[in-house]
């Protein structure tokens, strides 16, 4: 018996009894409600890179895997046991394993972990103040309220030299401050950076607001305001990270790109397609550049529906699309 038979035998106990209703994260990882624990949120997952494989639940802690050697171990015996296969089939598998062990090249036993996002907690500066609280006519506050921004985040002002013609826009994550993005609000000129981003990789804007949520979707754009005014999340710019694409799928939502009408949307298109997640294409007027300008021109409510009605999941319509631009 080959060495890949045997690789096989141990991945197929798991993967062709795994429950009906599994989905797939972009990532790579299928995602089911852990039969160990009463999860109800699909917050199992279990992945194949080559010949191992590896088993996280993120509800009940439950971890186990296998990488090519002699021994099947307890915890993945009683998962498989637990998903209904067989004590006999897991038995046979074991036998197999035992007297195959020669072909077995044992290779490091590094675990696949699903890791939790983690980022490090930052200060807000002394010279701190939310822009609620900045008097009426200060630039900063017109220009919030301009933006239409005002009133739906907690936009920050922070009085120092490099931050004091700036709109800040705090990043959390867990409700903890990790990071924080400041718009000039009128750059006087090409060598003053529109945005000073103080980001740590991996992050999505506003990822908090959809963790424990029920809605059944989520709408991702490139900028913070346009995901301010319609409560959805930004990547920050026109790519999307591992990291950020294992956070996002960690959601379980249906993923909808509604990127800017230029040419940096397109990269980050191909990229969603690669992903797994829908398309939108409003049909929007010609002045409008992104969801920003379509909430001016439209309100809130009637671009969300124009973003939702107009998801597509079929990747040629998509390509189609995107020529379009």
């Amino acid at each position: 018996m080959h060495h890949h038979e045997l690789v096989d035998q141990v991945h197929r106990l798991l993967m062709d009894n795994l429950p009906l209703n599994s989905g797939k994260t972009p990532s790579g990882w299928i995602t089911f409600d852990c039969p160990l624990c009463s999860d109800k949120r699909k917050r199992a997952g279990v992945i194949q890179s080559s010949a191992k494989i590896s088993y996280h639940c993120f509800n009940c802690g439950y971890t186990t895997g296998w990488a090519p050697s002699p021994k099947l171990g307890q915890k993945y015996r009683k998962l498989c046991e637990t998903l209904g296969v067989a004590i006999a089939d897991i038995h046979k598998v074991v036998l197999d394993l035992m007297k195959h062990s020669e072909e077995l090249e044992i290779e490091d036993s590094t675990e696949y972990v699903y890791t939790e996002a983690s980022f490090k907690t930052h200060q807000l500066p002394e010279e701190t103040t939310l822009v609620e609280h900045l008097e009426d006519g200060h630039p900063v506050k017109e220009y919030a309220e301009q933006r239409g921004l005002l009133g739906n985040f907690p936009l920050m002002h922070i009085n120092n030299s490099l931050y004091r013609k700036r709109l800040v826009v705090p990043f959390m994550y867990n409700n903890e401050l990790v990071g924080w993005t400041g718009r000039h609000i009128n750059p006087p000129n090409k060598e003053t950076a529109k945005y000073l981003l103080n980001m740590q990789s991996g992050y999505v804007f506003n990822i908090d607001r959809y963790v424990n949520s029920d809605r059944d979707f989520v709408i991702v754009v490139e900028g913070v305001f346009d995901a301010i005014l319609i409560d959805g999340i930004s990547v920050l710019g026109n790519g999307v990270t591992p990291e950020q694409a294992q956070l996002i799928a960690k959601l379980n939502k249906r993923v909808i790109l509604c990127p800017d009408r230029d040419n940096a949307g397109k990269d980050l298109i191909a990229k969603a397609v690669e992903l797994g997640w829908e398309v939108s294409f409003p049909k929007w007027s010609t002045e409008c550049k992104d969801v920003a300008d379509a909430v001016n021109k439209y309100g809130r409510l009637l671009t969300m529906k124009s973003i939702t009605d107009n998801a597509i999941s079929n990747e040629l319509k998509i390509q189609v699309q995107a020529k379009l631009l």
